[in-house]
């Protein structure tokens, strides 16, 4: 801390000389300060674990080794330093002690612990904390303890109270008279009564148990001074030897515990090899069912490929029997004479020429009918008429 204060002091002289304000320098100032800051919270904290520790020592006896003309202690730094030097000196020789040290820009001579001394400092202020804490939870369990039996006391006495209260009144009701609405001196004085023996019988059972623990306690007692007699009992040997196994005892557990966690941390990586190993089977299963499929389309294909190829093998065979039967018409073709294509040409003309005239021949006749057919219907249509008229007619004689 000295010398983070000796360097702030000298960098800010340099900088007061010089008269400059870059920023580079402000951050830099900075950073120091929020350092010595730290610093500073780090150096209470170590303090105060430090005067905790000091007052704690001071409270215990101090052993003083006498060497040869001068009587020395051991300091927490392991120095030794003479007791009547530190002892004398005064307020007025400390504060020029602090001036000469805040004026000279050397190092820091003050003796100053090293980190082992720090670390055991720190272990038994932790020890005596964590022995602070279980005195206070031992405090608090056996507190508990006595509360949980004062409330279950004061329970069973509430409950006894609200038993006796229902039971008086209730004794009150039956004794009370339905004609006068008075109550009956007896029947209250014989309640009183029993109540009265029941508690008396009750004291009489406690006084008795209570003589019974006492008897026991003094049984007890005697026995503990026979083994104490005998060398039965356990010695403060015995609770030390029984935390030195307790503490191998507490190794073997640490050595478990590792190899727990070593054996803990090889399942983990045998299940997640398992787990790979079961995804990669997994994959394989899947790539395996789909290259069946692809065999069983390929096996399909195939099949139809020789379905196919077996249709094609009968129509070639059956387009090269055409094949041989058209070349060999082919080969035996011969072609007709002139004159006859000629003469079937013209049979086909006059064929041609006999179906135009017997198709206009048609034409008329249905042209004809088409007449005739006109012609008879009107010919049914005056028929009709002339029957009508005539039948109407000889309504109309017979009517007369």
């Amino acid at each position: 801390m000295a010398e983070a204060r000796s360097s702030f002091s000298g960098s800010s002289s340099e900088q007061h000389g010089a008269g400059t304000t870059d920023d580079a320098d402000d951050l830099e100032l900075q950073q120091r300060l929020e350092k010595i800051d730290r610093e500073i919270l780090q150096l209470t904290f170590e303090n105060t674990v430090f005067e905790m520790n000091l007052e704690r020592k001071k409270a215990e006896p101090i052993t003083v080794s006498t060497n040869v003309g001068t009587s020395q202690a051991t300091t927490p730094a392991g120095s030794s330093q003479d007791l009547s030097v530190a002892g004398g000196t005064s307020r007025s020789e400390r504060l020029n002690r602090k001036r000469s040290k805040s004026r000279s820009t050397q190092g820091d001579f003050r003796i100053q612990l090293t980190l082992e001394q720090k670390i055991d400092i720190v272990n038994s202020e932790l020890e005596q904390m964590k022995n602070e804490k279980n005195r206070r939870e031992t405090a608090n369990e056996k507190k508990t303890d006595q509360l949980e039996s004062d409330l279950e006391w004061v329970d069973t006495e509430i409950n006894d109270f609200d038993s006796a209260v229902a039971d008086f009144k209730k004794t009150r009701e039956t004794s009370t008279d339905v004609r006068t609405k008075q109550l009956v001196g007896e029947k209250i004085e014989r309640y009183f009564n029993e109540r009265i023996k029941a508690r008396e019988s009750l004291t009489n059972k406690l006084r008795d148990r209570s003589s019974g623990l006492k008897r026991q306690i003094v049984r007890l007692e005697i026995q503990l001074k026979q083994k104490e007699e005998t060398g039965e009992t356990l010695h403060e040997v015995d609770f030390n030897q029984l935390k030195i196994e307790n503490k191998q005892f507490l190794d073997k557990i640490d050595d478990k515990n590792i190899e727990l966690i070593l054996l803990k941390r090889q399942v983990g990586r045998a299940t997640q090899l398992l787990n790979r190993y079961k995804d990669d089977l997994h994959r394989q299963n899947k790539e395996l069912a789909d290259t069946l499929q692809r065999i069983e389309k390929q096996i399909n294909l195939y099949d139809h490929a020789e379905h196919d190829m077996v249709g094609a093998h009968a129509e070639h065979t059956r387009v090269t029997g055409i094949h041989c039967h058209l070349a060999e018409q082919t080969e035996n073709y011969r072609v007709p004479e002139v004159l006859d294509y000629v003469k079937k040409k013209a049979l086909l003309y006059n064929l041609q020429r006999d179906c135009e005239v017997w198709e206009r021949k048609v034409e008329i006749a249905a042209m004809a009918l088409q007449q005739s057919k006109q012609q008879w219907q009107s010919l049914q249509r005056t028929a009709q008429y002339q029957n009508s008229a005539g039948n109407w007619n000889n309504e109309q004689l017979q009517a007369r």
